[in-house]
């Protein structure tokens, strides 16, 4: 399995040389694996970061497009993105529904008139998932999907994706407030990052250091460690940075994060993940 962070910035995007490092690009994620089954998260304005791999059409097995929610920030990317517009492309855009919002009409509504002039050309097909994924994961090439609804003004799930021929695993958990999750958000949220095992990768929002947005939907980064210790996952990498957090805050800050758990970062944009199954994981993070 290989994961590129394409961004991992919240809320908005960032465009200034404080910012280079880590990178201002809003939340977007792809998932690889080696058979060419290619699998997005969100699609904030780091979608455009991933237009290599995504541009190549393939009729047989279209690109699985997942959506947390549909916020500005995890959705600003997609109205631009050139293979939208490209006959020969497939995609499949899918989620399930929140507070009676279909993915089909969230999407229409955000390219739709007066906010957007064209329409999609590519192939696409609409996709509403079940509320839960208790009776069976969606399946997805040599993938199978799993979420859990987490706590989020407007609605907000998170996604786990297994490869069962190999047994890797990786999960994306963004925009959700763990401070103010009941009893029974926490359980969900913590058996799908642990359950059948835990996942080798946790991508999961730390959206900050202090309670001062207490209320707006986020995580402290505190707090998104000790969801990753109590699910035993391999590796934590901690991303949706607040937008005014620049680089010398967030090297401070992963500094921190790696005292309290060695196996933790902060993401980057651009930082690509590979493993196999048993192996270790590499991180890579682009030059800047």
């Amino acid at each position: 399995m290989r994961i590129v962070l394409g961004g991992v910035r919240g809320s908005s995007p960032q465009s200034h040389p404080d910012f280079l490092r880590f990178g201002g690009a809003t939340s977007c994620v792809l998932v690889e694996s080696g058979s060419g089954a290619r699998i997005v998260l969100d699609a904030g304005t780091g979608l455009n970061n991933l237009l290599k791999p995504l541009a190549v059409p393939d009729a047989c097995l279209p690109v699985l497009m997942l959506f947390t929610h549909y916020h500005l920030d995890h959705l600003i990317g997609l109205p631009p993105f050139a293979p939208l517009y490209d006959p020969a492309w497939n995609v499949v855009f899918a989620a399930p529904i929140r507070e009676g919002i279909t993915v089909e009409a969230a999407l229409k509504r955000l390219v739709g008139e007066p906010f957007w002039p064209a329409l999609f050309r590519a192939s696409q097909r609409f996709e509403v998932l079940p509320e839960t994924a208790d009776k069976a994961p969606f399946p997805y090439g040599p993938f199978r999907v799993r979420w859990c609804a987490v706590h989020h003004r407007n609605g907000c799930h998170a996604y786990r994706i297994d490869a069962p021929e190999n047994g890797e695993s990786m999960a994306f958990v963004t925009d959700l407030e763990w401070g103010a999750s009941n009893g029974k958000e926490r359980a969900d949220l913590l058996r799908l990052c642990g359950e059948p095992r835990p996942v080798d990768v946790l991508i999961m929002e730390g959206h900050g250091e202090t309670a001062q947005f207490a209320g707006w939907g986020h995580s402290l980064w505190k707090e998104t460690v000790e969801v990753a210790k109590k699910a035993g996952v391999r590796q934590l990498v901690i991303t949706h940075h607040a937008p005014d957090d620049d680089d010398r805050a967030l090297l401070r800050r992963e500094q921190e994060v790696q005292e309290t758990m060695p196996n933790a970062c902060l993401g980057h944009e651009g930082m690509q993940i590979d493993w196999n199954r048993g192996s270790p994981i590499a991180i890579t993070v682009r030059p800047v």
